[in-house]
């Protein structure tokens, strides 16, 4: 089959035959028809430093797909040849201490499909019947997506959305996807913050009530003066940039809520008394999805309409166009990108 490998230590992705691979015991062989690029992605193919200390050549690239089962392996009976379906990346063990608790997503054990395993930007995967889901009449093109929103799901419904006062702090694809949740939930207010007046475009296009530039803005001021100088229920910060952590500690009310999604790329100095013990906040870091909470939450958003993401797919191409694909990721101004493989 063709797929899109990390063939060797150093940049770059190329389009190979590969085996293709079986589905055995306890796993379901789906036939990928899109799946979607990614940030991890680009950090595989430009062979940066976590690329280095993670990745180890040749894998097959790709985390994010949805498809057509192909067929059964022994002991499958829960799906059918011909479903559509989806698969959460993430492969735990079962048996640690967070697993055993409903908290898998935090399994010390995590292996990802793409990353530390062969993933999905190929014509066939191999998954665990555990990991699948059916798509129940969402088409593949936002089933492949469903990996990232899954993470806006988590980040933005871990708090009481309805009636609240929502900041998304990083309008990237996940960003826009927690926008359009956070309307869909019910909050009163969503204002979004950005640097790209792109991607602000596309925040609006998801709901947001208030959009800022913060290359051009006073963010903060903006923030509360939006809600009468109290402060954001709920603040998701999705950017990772240390300017926009503080900025979602000085507007959040007090009390309130932080969800962190977005990674710094490195340490960053907090003043823990002002910033958050002063103020009574809670924060929460946010990592994946929760298994299976977050997915069946997902299905219903989407499979009754309440969330159209489809605004926040920008880019499509095949396979072979891989390159393409990260160069749109590179300009800053794609929203999400898809391939489309079958």
């Amino acid at each position: 089959m063709q797929a899109i490998v990390k063939a060797q230590r150093a940049p770059g992705l190329t389009v190979s035959t590969v085996p293709k691979p079986v589905a055995g015991p306890g796993e379901v062989l789906i036939r990928v028809r899109h799946a979607g690029v990614c940030g991890t992605d680009l950090h595989i193919a430009d062979w940066d430093a976590w690329a280095q200390g993670r990745i180890k050549p040749p894998l097959v690239v790709g985390h994010e797909f949805a498809g057509e089962v192909a067929a059964l392996g022994p002991g499958v009976t829960e799906f059918q040849v011909g479903q559509l379906v989806t698969a959460e990346g993430h492969i735990i063990c079962g048996h640690c201490q967070a697993c055993r608790t409903g908290n898998g997503h935090i399994c010390k054990n995590t292996r990802i499909i793409g990353v530390d395993r062969d993933g999905a930007f190929a014509e066939f995967i191999a998954m665990p019947a555990t990991n699948v889901m059916t798509l129940d009449g969402i088409p593949t093109e936002i089933g492949a997506i469903m990996d990232p929103m899954g993470n806006a799901f988590h980040t933005v419904l871990t708090a009481d959305i309805p009636g609240s006062a929502v900041f998304i702090v990083g309008c990237g694809p996940i960003g826009c996807f927690a926008v359009g949740i956070a309307r869909a939930a019910g909050a009163a207010k969503v204002i979004a913050s950005d640097v790209n007046p792109n991607r602000l475009a596309l925040a609006k296009k998801m709901g947001a009530h208030v959009v800022i530039n913060a290359a051009k803005d006073d963010v903060v001021r903006t923030v509360l003066a939006e809600t009468g100088g109290e402060g954001v229920d709920v603040v998701c910060e999705m950017s990772g940039v240390p300017a926009a952590l503080h900025q979602a500690f000085a507007t959040i009310r007090m009390g309130g809520r932080v969800h962190l999604l977005g990674l710094p790329k490195g340490e960053v100095s907090v003043d823990f008394a002002s910033e958050i013990i002063f103020k009574g906040i809670t924060l929460y870091g946010v990592i994946g999805r929760k298994m299976y909470e977050t997915w069946h939450q997902m299905r219903r958003f989407l499979s009754s309409g309440l969330l159209d993401p489809r605004p926040v797919i920008t880019h499509r191409f095949p396979l072979a166009k891989i390159d393409d694909a990260l160069a749109a990721i590179r300009s800053g101004d794609a929203g999400k990108v898809i391939l489309e493989i079958a």
